[in-house]
């Protein structure tokens, strides 16, 4: 068997033997006994034991005097400094100590900067595309991309951000005699728990449930503001003396989402037209309170055109809408961009009553097909076959169903809501 090298810090024979039949148990276990070299103990110390360990195995485990460790302490430094410092003085050994723990620590910072490295060459490496993508980050709505806008004829108020009308109020406006004045004003100052003064008598009425503008007031130029008011009945209707009215609830809200120097437009629209998120186009007719904006066929039409429902919507129909003004919504059509092969085309198609519709001569000429309008009998032909068509206003229109027939194009909505054809 070959020679076990172990340290005993026990005197006595019989633990001797103990250990040496342990050694050899372990040696048994670990098959390194007559088949190769056993490398030789080394011990570590934790301050209260010395541990023998044989191949990363623990051998055995002592308690050890604390004098003795102290003279295997001062053994390992005369060693040291036999070997690495040679004819130095003793009275330098507190430099030497002083220079191996400057070492220690400058090898310690090397050893964390070699760790932090890789993080810092990982972020050099994503730094542009952060920056990228920074770029291409839409930016959030600030305070300054809101505005309001007051109609006087709907006798409405609309918080918008961008062009998104993101909250919308009723209102009571100026009297006839005493009218709100149009154009673009600015919100010059802000103040919760107003005193009001009568501007006949100057009487001042502090905040409370007697004050005829509320507790919230928006100032925005001169002496005209928004603000709320104790007469809840009046709102809808023409009121004040020039100042915009709003329900307490409502101005409590609209101030808590502004700042003062957002625009306010005020302007007098009777025909207001929207398009809604499906793409449907709805209008209003309001009547006209302050009497300034007569309206005719011509005029809703126009409105109408942008949005390109204008041949969609009879005349009939806008004389009786006009005739009632009474605010309520007229819903027209869905609209959709027409796509041919990927290419835009200057026509739309419009979806009403479940059908969509397709504008029949501008498809055909963008596909290039001969097709001819027989009005007797209201049909469009092609070479490929005929079928039924509407004349809207100067437009014929066919169904979206007749088309593979008729000009061998089929088509659907897209998820943007346009209508591709091929």
């Amino acid at each position: 068997m070959k020679e076990i090298i172990c340290h005993h810090y026990n005197k006595k024979g019989i633990e001797s033997v103990k250990h040496i039949i342990l050694a050899a148990a372990l040696c048994a276990a670990l098959g390194t006994c007559g088949l190769a070299e056993v490398n030789a103990a080394e011990e570590v110390w934790n301050g209260h034991e010395e541990v023998t360990v044989i191949k990363g195995k623990i051998l055995r485990t002592e308690t050890v005097k604390k004098a003795d460790h102290h003279k295997k302490i001062q053994k390992t430094e005369k060693k040291e400094k036999a070997e690495g410092e040679k004819g130095a003085p003793s009275k330098e050994a507190p430099v030497l100590a002083a220079k191996k723990e400057a070492k220690a620590s400058a090898a310690e910072t090397a050893v964390k900067e070699a760790k932090q490295a890789p993080a810092v060459e990982k972020a050099a490496e994503t730094a542009p595309k952060d920056a990228e993508a920074l770029k291409k980050a839409p930016e959030k709505p600030r305070f300054e991309d809101k505005r309001i806008e007051i109609n006087l004829a709907s006798r409405l108020l609309t918080l918008y951000q961008g062009d998104v009308g993101i909250r919308m109020y009723p209102i009571a406006p100026g009297k006839p005699s005493s009218p709100t004045p149009t154009g673009r004003r600015t919100v010059v100052d802000m103040e919760i728990n107003p005193t009001w003064i009568d501007p006949d008598s100057g009487t001042s009425i502090p905040s409370g449930p007697d004050c005829p503008i509320g507790y919230r007031w928006i100032g925005i130029g001169g002496n005209y503001g928004i603000h709320g008011t104790n007469v809840p009945s009046a709102i809808g209707t023409y009121a004040s003396h020039g100042c915009v009215r709003m329900n307490e609830a409502d101005v409590e809200d609209l101030y808590a989402h502004i700042v003062k120097g957002i625009p306010v437009d005020i302007l007098y629209e009777r025909v207001v037209v929207q398009r809604e998120a499906d793409h449907t186009v709805v209008y209003y007719i309001y009547p006209d309170g302050y009497g300034k904006e007569p309206l005719d066929v011509s005029k809703v039409k126009a409105k109408l055109a942008p949005f390109g429902v204008a041949s969609c919507v009879s005349d009939d129909d806008i004389k009786q809408a006009i005739e009632a003004s009474d605010g309520n919504p007229r819903y027209v059509a869905k609209v959709y961009d027409i796509y041919l092969d990927g290419r835009k085309l200057d026509a739309r198609a419009f979806g009403k009553d479940g059908h969509i519709y397709l504008p029949v001569m501008p498809l055909a000429r963008a596909a290039g097909i001969k097709a001819d309008w027989s009005p007797n009998w209201n049909q469009i032909r092609t070479p490929y076959g005929s079928a039924k068509a509407i004349l809207k206003n100067r437009s014929l229109l066919i169904d979206a169903a007749d088309a593979p027939a008729l000009l061998h194009l089929t088509g659907s909505l897209d998820e943007n809501y346009n209508y591709q054809m091929k």
